[in-house]
Protein backbone atom coordinates (compact mmCIF):
# COMPACT_ATOMS: atom_id res chain seq x y z
CA UNK A 1 0.00 0.00 0.00
CA UNK A 2 1.41 3.38 -1.05
CA UNK A 3 1.50 5.93 1.74
CA UNK A 4 -0.16 9.27 1.08
CA UNK A 5 0.99 12.46 2.77
CA UNK A 6 -2.22 14.45 3.21
CA UNK A 7 -2.58 17.82 1.58
CA UNK A 8 -3.40 20.71 3.94
CA UNK A 9 -6.21 22.77 2.41
CA UNK A 10 -6.99 26.18 3.88
CA UNK A 11 -10.02 28.45 3.49
CA UNK A 12 -9.70 31.76 1.65
CA UNK A 13 -12.31 34.50 1.75
CA UNK A 14 -10.20 37.10 0.00
CA UNK A 15 -6.62 38.36 -0.49
CA UNK A 16 -5.46 38.65 3.19
CA UNK A 17 -6.48 35.06 3.87
CA UNK A 18 -4.84 33.94 0.62
CA UNK A 19 -1.43 35.27 1.65
CA UNK A 20 -1.81 34.00 5.23
CA UNK A 21 -2.52 30.48 3.97
CA UNK A 22 0.48 30.50 1.63
CA UNK A 23 2.95 31.70 4.26
CA UNK A 24 1.60 29.38 6.98
CA UNK A 25 2.23 26.31 4.83
CA UNK A 26 -0.97 25.36 3.01
CA UNK A 27 -0.56 22.87 0.17
CA UNK A 28 -3.81 24.09 -1.35
CA UNK A 29 -6.55 26.64 -0.76
CA UNK A 30 -10.22 26.71 -1.66
CA UNK A 31 -12.21 29.82 -2.44
CA UNK A 32 -15.33 30.93 -4.21
CA UNK A 33 -16.25 33.42 -6.85
CA UNK A 34 -19.14 35.83 -6.44
CA UNK A 35 -21.74 33.36 -7.71
CA UNK A 36 -22.45 29.62 -7.57
CA UNK A 37 -20.71 29.25 -4.19
CA UNK A 38 -21.94 28.12 -0.76
CA UNK A 39 -20.35 31.21 0.85
CA UNK A 40 -21.90 33.94 -1.24
CA UNK A 41 -20.63 36.88 0.85
CA UNK A 42 -16.93 36.32 0.13
CA UNK A 43 -14.79 35.44 -2.85
CA UNK A 44 -13.02 36.75 -5.93
CA UNK A 45 -14.37 37.92 -9.26
CA UNK A 46 -13.76 36.01 -12.46
CA UNK A 47 -11.54 38.87 -13.60
CA UNK A 48 -9.33 38.38 -10.53
CA UNK A 49 -9.05 34.61 -10.89
CA UNK A 50 -6.06 34.51 -13.26
CA UNK A 51 -3.98 36.67 -10.91
CA UNK A 52 -5.02 34.56 -7.92
CA UNK A 53 -3.92 31.37 -9.66
CA UNK A 54 -0.60 32.92 -10.71
CA UNK A 55 0.04 33.96 -7.11
CA UNK A 56 -0.72 30.46 -5.85
CA UNK A 57 1.18 28.51 -8.48
CA UNK A 58 4.27 30.71 -8.19
CA UNK A 59 4.36 29.66 -4.54
CA UNK A 60 3.70 25.99 -5.26
CA UNK A 61 0.15 26.05 -3.86
CA UNK A 62 -2.89 24.57 -5.59
CA UNK A 63 -6.15 26.49 -5.91
CA UNK A 64 -9.62 24.93 -5.93
CA UNK A 65 -12.70 26.95 -6.88
CA UNK A 66 -15.92 26.23 -5.01
CA UNK A 67 -18.80 25.87 -7.45
CA UNK A 68 -20.86 24.10 -4.83
CA UNK A 69 -24.45 25.24 -5.13
CA UNK A 70 -27.40 23.75 -6.95
CA UNK A 71 -27.82 25.34 -10.38
CA UNK A 72 -31.22 26.46 -11.66
CA UNK A 73 -32.18 25.88 -15.29
CA UNK A 74 -32.15 29.58 -16.14
CA UNK A 75 -28.56 29.83 -14.84
CA UNK A 76 -27.07 27.02 -16.90
CA UNK A 77 -25.66 29.18 -19.68
CA UNK A 78 -23.97 31.53 -17.23
CA UNK A 79 -22.68 28.54 -15.27
CA UNK A 80 -21.06 26.76 -18.22
CA UNK A 81 -19.42 29.97 -19.41
CA UNK A 82 -18.01 30.44 -15.90
CA UNK A 83 -16.62 26.89 -15.95
CA UNK A 84 -14.80 27.63 -19.21
CA UNK A 85 -13.24 30.77 -17.69
CA UNK A 86 -12.28 28.95 -14.48
CA UNK A 87 -10.51 26.24 -16.48
CA UNK A 88 -8.76 28.78 -18.71
CA UNK A 89 -7.53 30.73 -15.68
CA UNK A 90 -5.63 27.67 -14.45
CA UNK A 91 -7.70 26.51 -11.47
CA UNK A 92 -6.56 23.10 -10.29
CA UNK A 93 -10.09 21.82 -9.62
CA UNK A 94 -13.69 22.83 -9.08
CA UNK A 95 -15.65 21.68 -6.05
CA UNK A 96 -19.24 20.92 -7.03
CA UNK A 97 -22.48 19.83 -5.40
CA UNK A 98 -24.72 19.57 -8.46
CA UNK A 99 -24.11 16.23 -10.19
CA UNK A 100 -25.35 17.63 -13.48
CA UNK A 101 -22.72 20.36 -13.21
CA UNK A 102 -20.05 17.76 -12.48
CA UNK A 103 -20.82 16.05 -15.78
CA UNK A 104 -20.85 19.34 -17.68
CA UNK A 105 -17.42 20.25 -16.29
CA UNK A 106 -16.02 16.99 -17.64
CA UNK A 107 -17.50 17.74 -21.06
CA UNK A 108 -16.30 21.35 -21.19
CA UNK A 109 -12.84 20.90 -19.63
CA UNK A 110 -11.84 17.21 -19.57
CA UNK A 111 -8.48 18.06 -17.92
CA UNK A 112 -10.02 20.00 -15.02
CA UNK A 113 -10.40 17.90 -11.87
CA UNK A 114 -13.84 17.72 -10.26
CA UNK A 115 -14.18 17.36 -6.50
CA UNK A 116 -17.45 16.29 -4.92
CA UNK A 117 -18.43 18.81 -2.24
CA UNK A 118 -19.42 17.80 1.28
CA UNK A 119 -22.79 19.22 0.16
CA UNK A 120 -23.23 15.92 -1.71
CA UNK A 121 -23.65 14.21 1.70
CA UNK A 122 -21.43 11.25 0.80
CA UNK A 123 -21.23 8.87 3.76
CA UNK A 124 -20.40 5.48 2.21
CA UNK A 125 -18.28 3.66 -0.35
CA UNK A 126 -21.38 3.40 -2.53
CA UNK A 127 -21.70 7.19 -2.46
CA UNK A 128 -18.08 7.51 -3.56
CA UNK A 129 -18.70 5.13 -6.46
CA UNK A 130 -21.79 7.08 -7.52
CA UNK A 131 -19.86 10.36 -7.50
CA UNK A 132 -17.16 8.78 -9.66
CA UNK A 133 -19.79 7.92 -12.25
CA UNK A 134 -20.42 11.65 -12.62
CA UNK A 135 -16.74 12.38 -13.22
CA UNK A 136 -15.66 13.17 -9.64
CA UNK A 137 -12.00 12.38 -8.86
CA UNK A 138 -12.08 13.41 -5.19
CA UNK A 139 -14.85 13.21 -2.62
CA UNK A 140 -15.20 15.51 0.39
CA UNK A 141 -16.74 13.19 2.96
CA UNK A 142 -19.62 14.28 5.18
CA UNK A 143 -18.46 15.89 8.43
CA UNK A 144 -20.70 13.58 10.46
CA UNK A 145 -18.48 10.52 9.89
CA UNK A 146 -16.22 9.00 12.53
CA UNK A 147 -12.67 7.89 11.79
CA UNK A 148 -13.97 4.32 11.93
CA UNK A 149 -16.40 5.20 9.12
CA UNK A 150 -13.68 6.97 7.12
CA UNK A 151 -11.36 3.99 7.47
CA UNK A 152 -14.06 1.62 6.21
CA UNK A 153 -14.73 3.83 3.18
CA UNK A 154 -11.00 4.11 2.42
CA UNK A 155 -10.55 0.33 2.61
CA UNK A 156 -13.54 -0.27 0.34
CA UNK A 157 -12.44 2.31 -2.26
CA UNK A 158 -8.65 1.99 -2.14
CA UNK A 159 -8.46 0.55 -5.66
CA UNK A 160 -11.18 2.79 -7.11
CA UNK A 161 -8.86 5.68 -7.96
CA UNK A 162 -10.81 8.29 -5.99
CA UNK A 163 -9.15 10.54 -3.41
CA UNK A 164 -10.85 11.12 -0.06
CA UNK A 165 -10.95 14.49 1.67
CA UNK A 166 -12.23 15.27 5.15
CA UNK A 167 -12.73 18.29 7.37
CA UNK A 168 -10.43 18.46 10.39
CA UNK A 169 -11.18 21.90 11.83
CA UNK A 170 -13.94 24.49 11.98
CA UNK A 171 -17.69 24.87 12.07
CA UNK A 172 -20.09 21.93 12.05
CA UNK A 173 -23.68 21.84 10.82
CA UNK A 174 -26.55 20.46 12.85
CA UNK A 175 -27.72 18.64 9.72
CA UNK A 176 -25.88 16.70 7.06
CA UNK A 177 -24.38 19.29 4.73
CA UNK A 178 -26.60 19.73 1.72
CA UNK A 179 -29.60 18.28 3.55
CA UNK A 180 -30.64 21.23 5.74
CA UNK A 181 -33.66 23.15 4.48
CA UNK A 182 -34.53 25.21 7.58
CA UNK A 183 -33.09 28.46 6.21
CA UNK A 184 -35.01 28.04 2.96
CA UNK A 185 -38.24 27.05 4.71
CA UNK A 186 -38.24 29.86 7.27
CA UNK A 187 -36.68 32.74 5.40
CA UNK A 188 -36.44 31.84 1.71
CA UNK A 189 -32.62 31.74 1.92
CA UNK A 190 -31.35 28.38 0.73
CA UNK A 191 -28.18 26.91 2.21
CA UNK A 192 -27.78 25.08 -1.09
CA UNK A 193 -27.61 28.46 -2.82
CA UNK A 194 -24.95 30.04 -0.60
CA UNK A 195 -27.44 32.00 1.52
CA UNK A 196 -27.70 30.04 4.77
CA UNK A 197 -29.32 32.17 7.50
CA UNK A 198 -27.91 29.81 10.16
CA UNK A 199 -31.18 28.98 11.85
CA UNK A 200 -29.18 26.50 13.94
CA UNK A 201 -27.52 29.45 15.72
CA UNK A 202 -30.81 30.85 17.09
CA UNK A 203 -32.23 30.31 20.61
CA UNK A 204 -35.10 27.83 20.98
CA UNK A 205 -37.59 26.72 23.59
CA UNK A 206 -38.25 23.04 24.25
CA UNK A 207 -41.85 21.85 24.55
CA UNK A 208 -42.56 18.26 25.64
CA UNK A 209 -46.17 17.04 25.78
CA UNK A 210 -47.33 20.65 25.45
CA UNK A 211 -45.27 21.63 28.49
CA UNK A 212 -42.47 24.21 28.28
CA UNK A 213 -39.32 22.64 29.68
CA UNK A 214 -36.76 24.60 31.73
CA UNK A 215 -33.45 24.74 29.89
CA UNK A 216 -31.19 26.62 32.29
CA UNK A 217 -28.27 28.02 30.31
CA UNK A 218 -28.87 25.76 27.27
CA UNK A 219 -30.96 27.93 24.93
CA UNK A 220 -29.14 27.21 21.65
CA UNK A 221 -30.32 23.65 21.18
CA UNK A 222 -29.19 23.25 17.56
CA UNK A 223 -25.81 25.04 17.64
CA UNK A 224 -22.84 22.61 17.43
CA UNK A 225 -19.35 23.32 18.67
CA UNK A 226 -16.37 23.54 16.31
CA UNK A 227 -14.37 20.58 15.04
CA UNK A 228 -10.80 20.18 16.30
CA UNK A 229 -9.04 17.02 15.09
CA UNK A 230 -5.38 17.94 15.61
CA UNK A 231 -4.78 15.09 18.04
CA UNK A 232 -6.28 12.60 15.57
CA UNK A 233 -3.86 13.55 12.76
CA UNK A 234 -1.57 10.47 13.16
CA UNK A 235 -4.54 8.13 12.70
CA UNK A 236 -5.89 10.16 9.78
CA UNK A 237 -2.48 9.99 8.06
CA UNK A 238 -2.36 6.24 8.68
CA UNK A 239 -5.84 5.74 7.18
CA UNK A 240 -4.74 7.31 3.90
CA UNK A 241 -6.94 10.39 3.60
CA UNK A 242 -5.63 12.54 0.74
CA UNK A 243 -6.64 16.01 1.94
CA UNK A 244 -7.34 17.63 5.30
CA UNK A 245 -9.68 20.58 5.04
CA UNK A 246 -9.95 23.56 7.37
CA UNK A 247 -13.38 25.23 7.40
CA UNK A 248 -13.67 29.00 7.52
CA UNK A 249 -14.04 31.12 4.39
CA UNK A 250 -15.78 33.74 6.53
CA UNK A 251 -12.92 33.78 9.07
CA UNK A 252 -10.11 36.35 9.17
CA UNK A 253 -6.44 36.04 8.21
CA UNK A 254 -5.32 35.40 11.81
CA UNK A 255 -7.56 32.32 11.96
CA UNK A 256 -6.29 31.05 8.62
CA UNK A 257 -2.66 31.57 9.63
CA UNK A 258 -2.80 29.88 13.03
CA UNK A 259 -4.96 26.91 12.04
CA UNK A 260 -2.96 26.27 8.87
CA UNK A 261 0.31 26.41 10.77
CA UNK A 262 -0.91 24.04 13.48
CA UNK A 263 -2.09 21.39 11.02
CA UNK A 264 1.00 21.86 8.83
CA UNK A 265 3.23 21.02 11.78
CA UNK A 266 1.02 18.13 12.89
CA UNK A 267 0.95 16.48 9.46
CA UNK A 268 4.70 16.88 8.99
CA UNK A 269 5.33 15.31 12.39
CA UNK A 270 2.95 12.39 11.80
CA UNK A 271 4.39 11.76 8.34
CA UNK A 272 7.91 11.59 9.75
CA UNK A 273 6.84 9.29 12.59
CA UNK A 274 7.27 11.93 15.28
CA UNK A 275 4.74 12.61 18.01
CA UNK A 276 2.34 15.45 17.25
CA UNK A 277 3.44 18.02 19.80
CA UNK A 278 1.26 21.03 20.51
CA UNK A 279 1.63 23.05 23.67
CA UNK A 280 -1.27 24.14 25.83
CA UNK A 281 -0.43 27.72 24.87
CA UNK A 282 -0.77 26.90 21.17
CA UNK A 283 -4.12 25.21 21.79
CA UNK A 284 -5.30 28.26 23.68
CA UNK A 285 -4.33 30.43 20.69
CA UNK A 286 -6.44 28.24 18.37
CA UNK A 287 -9.36 28.52 20.77
CA UNK A 288 -8.84 32.26 21.10
CA UNK A 289 -8.68 33.05 17.39
CA UNK A 290 -12.11 31.47 16.78
CA UNK A 291 -14.08 28.85 18.63
CA UNK A 292 -17.59 27.92 19.63
CA UNK A 293 -16.03 25.20 21.78
CA UNK A 294 -13.40 22.94 20.20
CA UNK A 295 -13.68 19.16 20.14
CA UNK A 296 -13.23 16.05 18.00
CA UNK A 297 -17.01 15.45 18.12
CA UNK A 298 -18.16 13.21 15.22
CA UNK A 299 -14.58 12.26 14.31
CA UNK A 300 -14.30 10.32 17.57
CA UNK A 301 -17.79 8.80 17.30
CA UNK A 302 -21.39 9.96 17.52
CA UNK A 303 -22.37 11.65 20.78
CA UNK A 304 -24.93 14.35 20.08
CA UNK A 305 -25.04 15.54 23.68
CA UNK A 306 -21.36 16.44 23.44
CA UNK A 307 -21.65 18.18 20.05
CA UNK A 308 -24.18 20.79 21.22
CA UNK A 309 -23.47 22.58 24.48
CA UNK A 310 -26.31 25.05 23.99
CA UNK A 311 -24.94 27.97 26.01
CA UNK A 312 -23.91 30.21 23.10
CA UNK A 313 -23.99 30.11 19.29
CA UNK A 314 -21.02 32.31 18.48
CA UNK A 315 -17.29 32.69 18.95
CA UNK A 316 -16.56 32.92 22.66
CA UNK A 317 -12.78 32.84 22.81
CA UNK A 318 -11.26 31.41 25.98
CA UNK A 319 -13.05 30.85 29.29
CA UNK A 320 -11.00 32.79 31.83
CA UNK A 321 -13.03 32.62 35.02
CA UNK A 322 -16.24 33.24 36.93
CA UNK A 323 -17.37 36.38 38.67
CA UNK A 324 -16.75 36.24 42.41
CA UNK A 325 -17.75 39.78 43.40
CA UNK A 326 -19.14 42.85 41.66
CA UNK A 327 -18.31 46.35 42.86
CA UNK A 328 -19.38 49.78 41.68
CA UNK A 329 -16.27 50.22 39.52
CA UNK A 330 -14.66 46.80 39.14
CA UNK A 331 -15.19 43.04 39.07
CA UNK A 332 -13.33 40.33 40.97
CA UNK A 333 -13.17 36.92 39.31
CA UNK A 334 -11.96 33.44 40.16
CA UNK A 335 -9.68 32.55 37.22
CA UNK A 336 -9.59 29.22 35.45
CA UNK A 337 -6.39 27.24 34.93
CA UNK A 338 -5.94 29.15 31.69
CA UNK A 339 -4.39 31.97 33.70
CA UNK A 340 -1.17 29.97 34.19
CA UNK A 341 -0.58 29.70 30.42
CA UNK A 342 -2.23 32.84 29.02
CA UNK A 343 -3.03 35.30 31.81
CA UNK A 344 -5.49 38.15 31.42
CA UNK A 345 -3.77 41.50 30.88
CA UNK A 346 -4.57 45.14 30.08
CA UNK A 347 -5.84 45.49 26.52
CA UNK A 348 -7.61 42.13 26.44
CA UNK A 349 -11.28 42.13 25.51
CA UNK A 350 -13.67 40.24 27.79
CA UNK A 351 -17.38 39.52 27.85
CA UNK A 352 -19.54 38.54 30.82
CA UNK A 353 -21.69 35.53 30.00
CA UNK A 354 -24.98 35.73 31.91
CA UNK A 355 -26.72 32.83 30.17
CA UNK A 356 -27.76 31.39 33.55
CA UNK A 357 -30.17 34.24 34.26
CA UNK A 358 -30.54 36.59 31.29
CA UNK A 359 -32.29 36.15 27.97
CA UNK A 360 -29.79 35.22 25.23
CA UNK A 361 -31.38 37.83 22.97
CA UNK A 362 -30.23 40.67 25.24
CA UNK A 363 -26.88 42.35 24.64
CA UNK A 364 -23.98 41.04 26.70
CA UNK A 365 -21.79 43.22 28.89
CA UNK A 366 -18.05 43.52 28.31
CA UNK A 367 -15.14 45.65 27.20
CA UNK A 368 -11.36 46.11 27.12
CA UNK A 369 -9.42 45.60 30.34
CA UNK A 370 -7.66 48.66 31.73
CA UNK A 371 -6.01 47.03 34.74
CA UNK A 372 -5.60 43.46 36.04
CA UNK A 373 -4.25 42.79 39.53
CA UNK A 374 -4.01 39.70 41.72
CA UNK A 375 -5.94 39.58 45.00
CA UNK A 376 -4.73 36.34 46.53
CA UNK A 377 -5.94 33.63 44.17
CA UNK A 378 -8.51 36.00 42.63
CA UNK A 379 -8.15 38.68 39.94
CA UNK A 380 -9.36 42.26 40.15
CA UNK A 381 -10.52 43.53 36.73
CA UNK A 382 -10.90 47.24 35.99
CA UNK A 383 -12.15 48.93 32.84
CA UNK A 384 -12.13 52.40 31.31
CA UNK A 385 -14.62 54.99 32.56
CA UNK A 386 -18.22 54.00 31.71
CA UNK A 387 -16.99 51.16 29.46
CA UNK A 388 -18.98 48.59 31.45
CA UNK A 389 -22.37 48.71 33.18
CA UNK A 390 -21.61 46.80 36.38
CA UNK A 391 -25.30 46.59 37.32
CA UNK A 392 -25.71 44.03 34.51
CA UNK A 393 -23.09 41.67 35.95
CA UNK A 394 -23.79 39.11 38.67
CA UNK A 395 -21.82 36.74 40.82
CA UNK A 396 -21.37 33.44 38.97
CA UNK A 397 -21.32 34.93 35.45
CA UNK A 398 -18.75 33.35 33.17
CA UNK A 399 -15.90 35.51 31.87
CA UNK A 400 -14.61 34.93 28.35
CA UNK A 401 -11.63 36.59 26.72
CA UNK A 402 -12.82 37.56 23.25
CA UNK A 403 -9.70 39.45 22.15
CA UNK A 404 -6.01 38.87 22.85
CA UNK A 405 -3.29 40.92 21.16
CA UNK A 406 -0.94 37.95 21.54
CA UNK A 407 -2.98 36.08 18.94
CA UNK A 408 -2.37 38.80 16.37
CA UNK A 409 1.29 38.78 17.37
CA UNK A 410 1.51 35.01 16.80
CA UNK A 411 -0.15 35.30 13.38
CA UNK A 412 1.78 38.37 12.24
CA UNK A 413 4.78 36.48 10.72
CA UNK A 414 2.31 34.91 8.29
CA UNK A 415 -0.23 37.71 7.80
CA UNK A 416 2.34 40.49 7.37
CA UNK A 417 5.36 38.65 5.99
CA UNK A 418 8.02 40.90 4.47
CA UNK A 419 9.61 37.94 2.67
CA UNK A 420 8.39 34.44 1.85
CA UNK A 421 8.09 32.26 4.95
CA UNK A 422 7.29 29.03 3.14
CA UNK A 423 10.02 28.38 0.57
CA UNK A 424 9.97 25.69 -2.08
CA UNK A 425 12.81 23.15 -2.10
CA UNK A 426 15.11 23.03 -5.12
CA UNK A 427 17.57 20.49 -6.45
CA UNK A 428 20.44 22.01 -8.42
CA UNK A 429 22.81 20.02 -10.62
CA UNK A 430 25.99 21.83 -11.66
CA UNK A 431 28.33 20.82 -14.48
CA UNK A 432 31.65 22.67 -14.23
CA UNK A 433 34.42 21.80 -16.69
CA UNK A 434 37.51 23.71 -17.72
CA UNK A 435 37.07 25.36 -21.10
CA UNK A 436 33.29 24.77 -21.16
CA UNK A 437 30.46 27.13 -20.06
CA UNK A 438 29.05 26.44 -16.59
CA UNK A 439 25.67 24.67 -16.71
CA UNK A 440 23.18 24.72 -13.82
CA UNK A 441 19.93 22.72 -13.90
CA UNK A 442 17.37 23.79 -11.31
CA UNK A 443 14.46 21.46 -10.48
CA UNK A 444 11.54 21.99 -8.10
CA UNK A 445 11.55 19.01 -5.74
CA UNK A 446 7.76 18.99 -5.25
CA UNK A 447 7.05 19.64 -8.95
CA UNK A 448 9.89 17.88 -10.82
CA UNK A 449 8.24 18.59 -14.17
CA UNK A 450 9.33 22.19 -13.64
CA UNK A 451 13.05 22.42 -14.37
CA UNK A 452 15.21 25.06 -16.05
CA UNK A 453 18.79 25.01 -17.29
CA UNK A 454 20.95 28.13 -17.37
CA UNK A 455 24.43 28.44 -18.84
CA UNK A 456 27.21 30.97 -18.55
CA UNK A 457 28.13 33.01 -21.62
CA UNK A 458 31.84 32.29 -21.35
CA UNK A 459 33.74 29.02 -20.83
CA UNK A 460 35.27 28.45 -17.41
CA UNK A 461 38.98 29.21 -17.05
CA UNK A 462 41.44 27.15 -15.05
CA UNK A 463 41.81 28.20 -11.41
CA UNK A 464 45.12 29.78 -10.44
CA UNK A 465 44.99 28.14 -7.03
CA UNK A 466 42.16 25.91 -5.83
CA UNK A 467 39.35 24.94 -8.20
CA UNK A 468 35.65 24.81 -7.41
CA UNK A 469 34.20 22.03 -5.23
CA UNK A 470 30.83 21.00 -3.82
CA UNK A 471 31.74 22.62 -0.51
CA UNK A 472 32.68 25.98 -2.05
CA UNK A 473 29.83 26.01 -4.56
CA UNK A 474 26.93 25.26 -2.19
CA UNK A 475 26.95 28.49 -0.12
CA UNK A 476 26.99 30.57 -3.30
CA UNK A 477 24.13 28.66 -4.95
CA UNK A 478 22.20 28.83 -1.67
CA UNK A 479 22.00 32.63 -1.61
CA UNK A 480 18.24 32.53 -2.18
CA UNK A 481 17.14 34.70 0.73
CA UNK A 482 14.17 36.89 -0.13
CA UNK A 483 12.96 34.48 -2.82
CA UNK A 484 10.28 31.80 -2.61
CA UNK A 485 12.89 29.04 -2.92
CA UNK A 486 15.52 27.24 -0.86
CA UNK A 487 18.31 24.88 -1.84
CA UNK A 488 17.62 21.36 -0.64
CA UNK A 489 20.18 19.39 -2.63
CA UNK A 490 23.19 20.16 -4.81
CA UNK A 491 25.01 17.69 -7.04
CA UNK A 492 28.05 18.51 -9.14
CA UNK A 493 30.09 17.17 -12.03
CA UNK A 494 33.56 18.71 -12.06
CA UNK A 495 36.29 18.16 -14.65
CA UNK A 496 39.72 19.70 -14.22
CA UNK A 497 40.26 22.73 -11.97
CA UNK A 498 37.63 25.22 -13.17
CA UNK A 499 37.28 28.69 -11.64
CA UNK A 500 33.77 30.17 -11.29
CA UNK A 501 33.58 33.93 -10.63
CA UNK A 502 30.91 34.96 -8.11
CA UNK A 503 29.45 37.37 -10.66
CA UNK A 504 28.62 34.47 -13.00
CA UNK A 505 26.90 32.52 -10.22
CA UNK A 506 24.89 35.57 -9.18
CA UNK A 507 23.63 36.15 -12.73
CA UNK A 508 22.78 32.50 -13.31
CA UNK A 509 21.04 32.17 -9.95
CA UNK A 510 18.88 35.22 -10.62
CA UNK A 511 18.09 34.04 -14.14
CA UNK A 512 17.13 30.55 -12.92
CA UNK A 513 14.84 31.86 -10.18
CA UNK A 514 13.07 34.16 -12.63
CA UNK A 515 12.58 31.36 -15.16
CA UNK A 516 11.25 28.91 -12.55
CA UNK A 517 8.75 31.48 -11.26
CA UNK A 518 7.68 32.21 -14.84
CA UNK A 519 7.20 28.51 -15.55
CA UNK A 520 5.13 28.08 -12.39
CA UNK A 521 2.93 31.06 -13.20
CA UNK A 522 1.94 29.76 -16.63
CA UNK A 523 -1.58 28.29 -16.71
CA UNK A 524 -1.70 24.65 -17.78
CA UNK A 525 -2.43 23.88 -21.41
CA UNK A 526 -5.99 22.60 -21.37
CA UNK A 527 -8.37 21.14 -23.88
CA UNK A 528 -11.53 23.25 -23.77
CA UNK A 529 -14.76 22.50 -25.59
CA UNK A 530 -17.41 25.05 -26.49
CA UNK A 531 -19.53 25.41 -23.31
CA UNK A 532 -22.71 26.30 -25.23
CA UNK A 533 -22.37 23.21 -27.42
CA UNK A 534 -21.70 21.01 -24.39
CA UNK A 535 -24.79 22.38 -22.67
CA UNK A 536 -27.00 21.89 -25.71
CA UNK A 537 -25.80 18.30 -26.08
CA UNK A 538 -26.51 17.61 -22.40
CA UNK A 539 -30.00 19.12 -22.60
CA UNK A 540 -30.79 17.18 -25.76
CA UNK A 541 -29.77 13.94 -24.04
CA UNK A 542 -32.41 14.37 -21.31
CA UNK A 543 -35.30 15.61 -23.47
Amino acid sequence: MTRIKPEIMSPVGYTPQLHAAIEAGADAVYFGLRHFTARAKVGFTLDELSDVMRTLHTRGVRGYVTFNTLIFDHELREAVRAIEQIAAAGADAVIVQDVGMAQLVRQIAPDLDVHGSTQMSITSAEGVALAQRFGVSRVVLARELSLKDVRAIREATRDAGCDLEMFVHGALCVSYSGQCFSSEAWGGRSANRGQCAQACRLPYALIVDEQLQPLGDARYLLSPGDLYALHQIPEIVEIGVSTLKIEGRYKDANYVALTTRAYRQAVDAAWEGRAVAISRGEEIALEQVYSRGLGAYFVSGTNHQAVVGGRAPRHRGVLCGRVSQVYRDRVVIEPTGIHDEAPLKPGDGVVFDAADWRSPEEAEEGGRLYEVSAVGRLLDLRFGNRAVDFTRIRQGDWVWRTYDANVERAAKPFTQANAPVQRQPLHVHAVAREGVPLTLTWTLVDFPQIAVTVQSDEPLARANQRGVSLETLRPQIDRLGGTAYRLEALTVEIAGEPFIPSSILNRLRQRAVEQIAERQAQPPARLLHDPEAALQAALAAVE
